[in-house]
């Protein structure tokens, strides 16, 4: 039956992709390990959602996201859209071969091949919280499986647009970029636990711990707690930004005196203005402000079997 075959969405345009000698490593690998496996190549932006719901019909329930964090938000927007299938029959892995990479680094997933998809035969799995995010500007929905935000972080996906050539060292080159230009705008964020109002760098709304390249923006992250890990980054001056780069990437930006971070089951972010941008999973969602909500242990992903919860910051 097709619900026992891992079906494979491969993006052949993320970043590390090389189409015959990568896929040439993958194909080697599931036949080396004896997993049976179908597949199919994107063939244009956002084509995840159509190929997600042809293989629901076709009865599959098991797929491998091949591709970067673009690709698999697409795969579990998809996911989370379709109405044919419970949630609880899918299964979710990764074999990373973006620019960032960001989701896998969570829970260990190396971008090794062979590693990767000796975990998707291990098939260790689990049930992770999703975000669903409602523009306020627009009526436009998204679903996000790692960490969405505005202001800078999203500034910054809107410069790597032009810049993913450089691979990994695209978004540190768009991170400095940024601070140049950057300008902080004031935000309103409300939630039952609090409300502030504040001049701001950037808020993130995050489920696990990375996100922009490697940026550790989040604190005391659980992706299975039910709960949004909410970091607002205040009054940095441009001098500020540039002596605490390094504490962007190694998570210790959240300690900083400028930054607050609680954790909340929803938010709304609102701003004056309407031209800052909005990111999902590195994805340029729209601008303005959001609305968020977090639904608890939604979807079940294979993730490596070594992977616990550690302190993060």
């Amino acid at each position: 039956m097709r619900k026992d075959i891992w079906f494979l969405i491969v993006n052949p345009t993320s970043g590390s992709f090389s189409r015959k000698r990568k896929w040439t490593q993958i194909t080697a690998a599931f036949e080396a390990n004896e997993l049976p496996y179908d597949f199919t190549f994107t063939q244009k932006p956002q084509h995840e959602y159509e190929l997600v719901l042809e293989a629901l019909q076709k009865g599959y329930r098991k797929f491998v996201c091949v591709g970067g964090d673009g690709t698999l938000h697409h795969i579990v927007n998809g996911l989370m859209q379709q109405q044919q299938v419970s949630l609880e029959e899918i299964k979710l892995a990764v074999i990373p071969l973006g620019t960032g990479n960001d989701w896998v680094k969570t829970y260990k997933i190396p971008t090794n091949i062979a590693k990767a998809v000796q975990i998707i035969k291990d098939e260790h799995t689990v049930f992770q919280d999703i975000g669903k995010l409602s523009l306020l500007q627009e009526p436009t929905t998204v679903f996000f499986n790692n960490v969405a935000g505005l202001g800078f972080d999203g500034y910054v996906v809107k410069r790597n647009e032009r810049l993913k050539f450089l691979g990994p060292m695209s978004f540190l080159v768009s991170t400095v970029l940024g601070l140049i230009s950057y300008k902080a705008s004031e935000f309103t964020i409300t939630s039952k636990e609090k409300e502030i109002t504040s001049k701001s760098l950037l808020t993130i709304v995050g489920i696990c711990q990375f996100s922009g390249g490697g940026m550790q923006l989040t604190k005391d992250v659980d992706p299975t707690d039910g709960l949004f890990d909410v970091s607002m980054a205040k009054r940095f001056s441009f001098w500020t930004l540039i002596r605490n780069v390094v504490r962007l990437f190694n998570g210790k930006i959240v300690n900083h005196p400028e930054v607050e971070t609680f954790k909340t089951d929803a938010i709304t972010i609102e701003t004056s203005q309407k031209n800052t941008y909005i990111q999902a999973d590195g994805e340029l969602i729209g601008t303005g402000g959001f609305v968020a909500e977090i639904l608890s242990k939604k979807l079940q992903f294979v993730v490596s079997p070594s992977w616990k919860l550690e302190p993060t910051n």
